[in-house]
């Protein structure tokens, strides 16, 4: 950004999980609050910034690995802010004409997105305001629809979204609305907070720290994401590994044996529709 100061807005007023991650990511589009939120979250859970890191470094390798696959249209489902070497920065290093549709409902991060992709001149980009939780309206939204031809395969994000939705929304089923949209070759890449194998204490700060913000927190079981990819065909995580579940920090690595085995907060995989 420019260094202006953001209009002050109830929402910029209020901690935003996609604005807090900006700021783990190191980016500079974040308000205040989201500020004192992420450094309180830091704090308490130091390894926290190494999450985000290795987050968005999955993120990466997944999109690369999508559009060399042959995928030339995805769509990024609660997407953020996208800084440097996001989704459609990546999938058009493959490919300049690939296209990719952002999908947020902070109105704030929207505001943010759409000024910094005018401002850069992207191309073949989109950013709409939408709810991962009304798949019909994100489906047929004017600008998926221009920008996505769904007689041919879909790339779709799907980072560190889910756990932003209750089970009693079911987001198994609205997952698999997405899905269904899309012909067999598409592929979906997601990730998902998990509490097995974490300490309660640290568990428990998590959920401090987000419950004022403006979407709350909700950890799963490993087996529980695994769900999530029901019917679809895992790809390995990395060369010489069984297809299926693993972690951000591996997934995709050269030196998967490198990566710290105690951090096992977001397990990820990436999946092909058959």
């Amino acid at each position: 950004m420019d260094g202006t100061p953001h209009a002050t807005t109830p929402d910029s007023e209020r901690p935003s999980p996609g604005r807090i991650y900006d700021w783990f990511l190191n980016g500079n589009d974040h308000t205040a609050a989201d500020e004192k939120a992420a450094r309180m979250l830091h704090e308490k859970i130091p390894e926290l910034y190494y999450m985000a890191q290795a987050n968005r470094v999955f993120l990466q390798r997944a999109a690369g690995v999508i559009a060399r696959a042959g995928i030339r249209q995805f769509i990024d489902l609660g997407s953020g802010i996208p800084t440097a070497w996001n989704t459609h920065e990546i999938v058009q290093v493959v490919d300049p004409d690939a296209r990719v549709v952002y999908v947020d409902n902070d109105p704030v991060v929207i505001e943010m997105s759409r000024e910094m992709l005018r401002r850069r001149g992207e191309k073949n980009v989109a950013y709409i305001d939408g709810d991962i939780q009304d798949p019909d309206a994100i489906l047929n939204h004017p600008d998926v629809r221009r920008n996505i031809d769904f007689s041919k395969p879909v790339g779709h994000m799907h980072i560190a979204i889910w756990h932003f939705v209750p089970d009693q929304l079911d987001p198994w089923a609205l997952l698999r609305r997405y899905l269904d949209s899309s012909p067999s070759g598409s592929h979906l890449a997601l990730t998902h907070i998990t509490a097995d194998g974490q300490r309660e204490e640290k568990v428990k700060r998590f959920y401090e720290v987000y419950a004022n913000a403006t979407a709350q927190l909700r950890m799963r079981t490993v087996r529980s994401i695994d769900r999530f990819f029901d019917g679809l065909e895992y790809l390995p995580p990395c060369e010489g590994a069984e297809a299926g579940l693993s972690f951000v920090d591996i997934w995709g690595s050269k030196n998967p044996s490198e990566a710290d085995p105690s951090h096992t907060w977001i397990p990820c995989g990436v999946a092909v529709k058959p």
